[in-house]
Formats: structure tokens, C-alpha cells, sequence
């Protein structure tokens, strides 16, 4: 493989990309890691959901069970800005995509929470 070839190709790629983004096919986006730790970073965040445009405020990363939230077991609150319906939701922020089941709790229809439990039962 020459030099060439290889400047070749990789002008191919970004061709394609800029193609690809011009008619409209969605790239790839990066993805938020489902991470107690990582998301406790972007509480007071705005993120907004794919599916319906709703905007949504990261309110806390909290513990589950009485205990202190860590990277694999956490509860996510989020305020939306309308009542939503519990589904799976794609949130699209700066960083990245969160891929996530939310569901309301409480008595205001518009907050909304996702519990995260990876520990497979352990303590």
C-alpha cells in the first residue's frame, strides 16, 4: 500500500461523511456511558429527547436502597419541561447520547427517573 493510496482513501471517507450529512443520514453520535459517576458530572444539565423534542434538566444521581450512589448502581432524576410517559428514551446532550428507561415518579407527572442496578444483586 503506497502513500497514495492511503491519502486516497481517507479523502474518500471524509467525502462520504460530508455526503452522508447532506441528504440527511444520521452519523453516528457518541454515546454517554450509563455510569453513576460519569453522570453525576452533568447534574443541572439540559439534555432533550429524540423521540419527542421534550427538554430535560438532570435534577440528581442518587443512591438506591439507602445507599450512596456508585458507577453501577444509581437512580437518575430529570425534570421535563411536559409530562412524559415511561419508555425507553434516547437524550441527546453535548457530549453524547444517553440511552435510557425513564419512568414518572412522585406526584408531578414531569419528573421522571431511571434506575441503574449492574451489581447482579450484590451489596
Amino acid at each position: 500500500m503506497t502513500r497514495r493510496t492511503v491519502l486516497a482513501a481517507g479523502t474518500g471517507v471524509v467525502a462520504v461523511g460530508a455526503l452522508a450529512a447532506a441528504v440527511g443520514v444520521q452519523v453516528a453520535r457518541p454515546r454517554l456511558p450509563l455510569d453513576g459517576t460519569v453522570l453525576a458530572t452533568l447534574v443541572g444539565h439540559a439534555f432533550v429527547d429524540t423521540q419527542t423534542g421534550a427538554r430535560l434538566v438532570l435534577d440528581a444521581v442518587d443512591g438506591v436502597t439507602g445507599r450512596a450512589a456508585t458507577a453501577e448502581r444509581f437512580a437518575l432524576v430529570l425534570t421535563a419541561d411536559a409530562p412524559l410517559p415511561a419508555a425507553t428514551r434516547t437524550l441527546r446532550h453535548p457530549d453524547g447520547d444517553l440511552l435510557v428507561y425513564l419512568g414518572p415518579v412522585g406526584p408531578d407527572p414531569r419528573t421522571l427517573e431511571a434506575v441503574v442496578d449492574r451489581t447482579g444483586g450484590r451489596a
